[in-house]
């Protein structure tokens, strides 16, 4: 019996030859200036040409890092000038600090910062993409990242969710690594870029759980070895925090392990004025007033867990309304319920026209849509895409225990991009006859 002699007979490209010839690095640079284009001419647009003033955490930011860069400390800018604080965590904080020492300390220059940092996101989503789909996928995915209103709003806001992403980003492709080739380098920098990013978002300290199936699977090493690369980032992580929280030891009453915000963030989102009326799955200030506290008390680490407990109570008085509450969280957070007034709120919070965050959560349902063309494309072909799902899941975490925003997917919108990139590629390749989706090579070590 003759062998069978291969099929060498030439294959269609599943693609137009004007979307085959696209080649990643060109193809992120025009993404890049695109991007770049963009954040400056909204700033201009929105903010003017003269030093703005901006409202709600970004001014608190601004004015937090001037006093840092001043020499105050981490104190106080606004209501209770220079009391000690860690309203916020410090990584971002403490950049713009930075970078006002050295004489950039205007809005402004806040804002271009922002941009810097907002350009390196599109980086990182467009390698993410790369990484875990192929070129194209990452192309695509830095492309819908320079254009996206939800990074290109919050780049503007000195708000540190850029700062956030980008980090969150590297700590992706750490894993991504460590999955491949998981040896004591790539484990030390995924504990490096998790202890960034946790010093930026306290709640990405979860991503660590991504060690369990990585190292479950990694049977070629023994227990043993496997044992101590995880303690081997978590060494690092530990290592990167533990100043954070050694230092606000001595400046609080109570242990502070990240921020002194956590209390008041839950207790806004949970009382009577947010589990029903106009600000159902919302945010209402007037819950603070809920707290069982006394205007002498002045330590912050006091009066945050003053409103954690109120909180708690609060949700315990209230769990027949919790359900609905729940929904009502999603709903405003995915721009489906309420969404003229939760436009309205956050354009007010953040001081800013109404139409960029109508151009922002309108075109996240796109977003959204996309991504889940992906999603469903990755498990079909086999693709893990565990690092990516382990952000949205902890952003829907996050949404149920506080309350709805659209800020609060912001985290989870890396992934949302990423995934938003396949789907793209995913329906081109369908539109044109192509084969299914291959998993790209693992990279070199």
């Amino acid at each position: 019996m003759s062998a069978i002699k291969p099929d060498t007979r030439p294959r269609a490209n599943p693609y137009p030859q004007w979307l085959a010839n696209i080649r990643f690095g060109p193809a992120l640079a025009i993404s890049l200036i695109v991007g770049g284009s963009i954040r400056l001419l909204y700033i201009l647009l929105v903010f003017g040409a003269t030093d703005p003033m901006l409202d709600g955490d970004g001014l608190s930011y601004h004015l937090e890092a001037l006093r840092l860069a001043d020499g105050l400390g981490y104190t106080s800018a606004m209501w209770d000038v220079g009391a000690q604080t860690a309203h916020h965590p410090p990584a971002w904080v403490t950049l713009l600090g930075g970078v006002s020492v050295l004489g950039f300390d205007t809005i402004h220059e806040h804002q271009m910062l922002g941009v810097l940092i907002g350009m390196l996101v599109i980086a990182v989503c467009a390698w993410v993409g790369r990484l875990f789909f192929g070129d194209l996928a990452g192309v695509a995915a830095g492309a819908l990242a320079a254009v996206y209103p939800g990074f290109w709003v919050l780049d503007a806001q000195i708000l540190s969710e850029p700062l956030a992403l980008a980090l969150l980003g590297a700590s992706i492709i750490a894993f991504y690594r460590f999955s491949r080739v998981p040896n004591a380098r790539h484990a030390i920098a995924v504990g490096v870029f998790v202890g960034l990013t946790t010093l930026t978002r306290p709640e990405q300290i979860a991503l660590l759980v991504l060690l369990i199936p990585i190292l479950w699977r990694a049977a070629q090493l023994s227990f043993t070895r496997r044992a101590l690369l995880a303690l081997l980032v978590f060494a690092i992580v530990a290592l990167l925090i533990t100043p954070w929280a050694v230092f606000n030891a001595k400046r609080f009453e109570i242990p502070v392990f990240m921020s002194t915000n956590m209390g008041a963030g839950l207790l806004i989102g949970n009382c009577p004025l947010t589990f029903e009326g106009k600000n159902r799955g919302f945010f209402d200030m007037g819950c603070l007033k809920y707290a069982k506290k006394s205007k002498k008390i002045k330590d912050r680490a006091v009066t945050d867990r003053l409103h954690r407990d109120a909180a708690i109570e609060q949700i315990r008085n209230n769990l027949d309304k919790l359900p609905l509450t729940l929904v009502a969280r999603y709903g405003r957070a995915f721009g489906v319920y309420r969404l003229r007034h939760t436009v309205e709120e956050v354009s007010q919070w953040h001081g800013t026209p109404r139409w960029p965050v109508w151009a922002w959560v309108t075109s996240f349902w796109f977003i959204a849509a996309l991504a889940v063309v992906g999603a469903t494309a990755a498990i079909r072909a086999r693709i893990d895409i565990s690092p990516l799902a382990i952000s949205i899941l902890l952003m829907l975490g996050v949404l149920g225990v506080f309350y709805g925003e659209p800020r609060y997917h912001t985290m989870a919108d890396l992934s949302f991009v990423v995934l938003a990139g396949f789907g793209l590629v995913t329906l081109l390749q369908w539109v044109s006859g192509g084969s299914a989706v291959q998993p790209p090579p693992a990279p070199d070590s």
